[in-house]
């Protein structure tokens, strides 16, 4: 249902599929009014690619005509689109309206019979000015109306709202009470009143809070956050998916979406964001134009950025860019920048998401950047490797012989503006370092005290770059045990080099334990999947390099781990392990080039 391809704080890139329709997240699913379709489903996933949509049972339910309709002819049928259709149930209509003429079980029978992708429940909506007690009720009424509609919700995929209005303490509660009930999906409800009062912060604080508890196999879906200037740091705390009128709505009152904020066309001298349809007539022509077409061009105008600002963050995650990202998008707002904050608040929590390294270098922004998690474990890591030679860095002090690994040699600062002063230009000054010293420090580094010593003792043949210099394999008495990363200056792993971790750390230490029936293709080289994962050591980050293990502790292969336990123990789909060299069972390690140089 859910398979991530690509990761960063908690962001990921992952392709979303049911019923033979895919989505690749994150993504925009622009509301579609059945009575009133500016932009018509089909020119969206046409012109715009957009693969999902959702729109409002409610309003269809309601409508006598939309909903015989929707009965006799399916839901995709009469919207005319072929990708991804979620429906939402009527919470909404409650909250502007006070009460809807509908049961639960009506309108999630109702979205089942037409054929919605993902359905909904009629949740309670959590007001901000409610009291704890009554949001407290609300949420279990809603748990309530969860478990009755799981009952009958047939092959429909089913939302399951997490509320809890400005409490943190009640999103956690929620998000545990929801996640118990086992549903498809899960969207943050009652936070448009707090979007619509630029209380951003509070926003990223209840997704965060309901992350932590729900499963991370399930997508998290952020209701009625359709501006871009929130998507970015919506991504980094974890939503997959969006969903607004905006687009639409905003249109009407004449005011253009830009990725920094909301410009009144009557205030607008230039265009300053690329765009087509506002170039097309410019600022004047587009004053000028009838309202209706007006509105269209709009609206078309407010999808394109929001669409664009989605590819971007996607291209941001991709290059392992987003914290950077997520930090130039929070100097468009004051309350942006506040909402970034809080999420730092949550970096020790995000730090199990987050890769241990990346293909580009660290980038400092602000003083925020050395809040981000990679520095806290960076810090951590760096602070348990022994070395009597240490480098003044914006990290701290680091040991030498970590200067060309991720991210203390791959980082760009504003240097001579105090952070150190030695070299030139203001870059530290690095001594030189003894080979074998560093990839050891590296090892404890990477792995935990002690690692450098288990994987280089004996005769060590450190092989070096003829074109840099730069280390790249060690032999330890005539055999690869591993490899330096250019990229990243930290260690790969070979079987010969797993098989000395293993010896020098018992269980569970950096161990993914696979069934026998993995075990047998892992061994010969196949990668390693979540649902074939039996346990893994809890210390395990995307990226580490891990061993693979039978349940009595047999060493099969190593490779790089794709996701942590969490994740490992949850997915039912997806790759885990990036098998990078295997135990053969035929001719042993040799004769798959363990113990050639690479």
């Amino acid at each position: 249902m859910l398979d991530i391809k690509a990761r960063e704080g908690l962001g990921r890139i992952a392709i979303f599929s049911h019923r033979d329709r895919k989505v690749e997240t994150p993504a925009l699913m622009p509301v579609i009014n059945p009575n009133i379709p500016t932009i018509t489903p089909r020119e969206m996933w046409e012109r715009f690619g957009v693969r999902a949509i959702i729109t409002n049972s409610y309003i269809i339910w309601k409508n006598p005509h939309l909903r015989e309709e929707a009965l006799s002819r399916g839901l995709h049928a009469m919207l005319d689109f072929p990708g991804i259709i979620m429906t939402d149930s009527g919470t909404f209509q409650s909250h502007v309206y006070g009460d809807v003429e509908v049961s639960n079980q009506e309108i999630v029978l109702f979205q089942r019979e037409i054929g919605s992708d993902i359905g909904t429940i009629l949740d309670v909506f959590s007001e901000p000015d409610e009291t704890h007690g009554e949001v407290r009720r609300a949420i279990e009424e809603t748990a309530r109306r969860g478990k009755e509609a799981l009952e009958i919700r047939g092959d429909m995929l089913l939302a399951g709202p997490v509320q809890g209005s400005v409490y943190p303490d009640l999103r956690a509660y929620a998000a545990r009470l929801m996640n118990s009930l086992n549903f498809d999906y899960y969207p943050i409800g009652g936070v448009v009143p707090l979007l619509e009062n630029y209380r951003y912060a509070e926003v990223v604080e209840a997704v965060i809070r309901a992350k932590m508890e729900i499963r991370p196999s399930r997508p998290v879906h952020l209701f009625g956050a359709g501006h871009p200037m929130v998507f970015a740091i919506s991504v980094l705390a974890g939503v997959d998916f969006f969903d607004s009128s905006s687009y639409v709505k905003y249109a009407y009152d004449d005011r253009i979406l830009f990725p920094f904020g909301t410009r009144d066309l009557k205030n607008l001298s230039h265009i300053p964001y690329p765009s087509p349809y506002l170039e097309k007539y410019g600022v004047d022509g587009l004053r000028e134009l009838p309202r209706e077409e007006r509105v269209g061009v709009i609206a078309r105008h407010n999808l394109y950025v929001s669409v664009r600002e989605m590819e971007a963050i996607k291209q941001r995650i991709r290059e392992g860019s987003l914290w950077e990202y997520v930090e130039e998008r929070a100097r468009c707002h004051p309350t942006l920048l506040k909402a970034y904050r809080r999420l730092l608040r949550y970096s020790r929590f995000i730090e199990e998401y987050e890769p241990v390294s990346k293909r580009t270098g660290f980038f400092y922004t602000g003083y925020e950047s050395l809040l981000r998690p990679a520095v806290i474990r960076a810090r951590w890591r760096a602070s348990r490797v022994r070395s009597e030679m240490k480098v003044r860095t914006p990290f701290g002090e680091v040991p030498a012989e970590l200067m060309e690994t991720y991210p203390f040699g791959q980082g760009e600062f504003p240097w001579g503006e105090g952070y150190g002063h030695e070299g030139i230009d203001g870059r530290p000054a690095v001594p030189e370092v003894e080979p074998l010293a560093r990839v050891r420090a590296i090892a404890d580094y990477q792995f935990l005290p002690g690692a450098g010593d288990a994987l280089f003792s004996g005769q060590v043949d450190i092989i070096t770059s003829k074109r840099t210099g730069k280390i790249r394999n060690i032999l330890v008495d005539g055999v690869h045990v591993a490899s330096v990363r250019a990229h990243d200056g930290l260690l790969t792993l070979r079987f010969p080099g797993g098989e000395r971790l293993k010896e020098a750390f018992p269980p569970p230490f950096f161990r993914v334990v696979v069934n026998r029936d993995s075990a047998e293709f892992n061994a010969v080289g196949r990668n390693v999947f979540a649902k074939f994962v039996v346990d893994a050591w809890k210390g395990i980050r995307p990226g580490d390099e891990v061993l693979v293990v039978t349940e009595e502790d047999e060493l099969v292969a190593v490779g790089r781990a794709l996701m942590n336990r969490r994740e490992m123990l949850d997915f039912e789909h997806g790759m885990c392990v990036d098998v990078k060299d295997y135990r053969n069972r035929k001719g042993g390690p040799e004769e798959n080039g363990v113990g050639q140089v690479s």
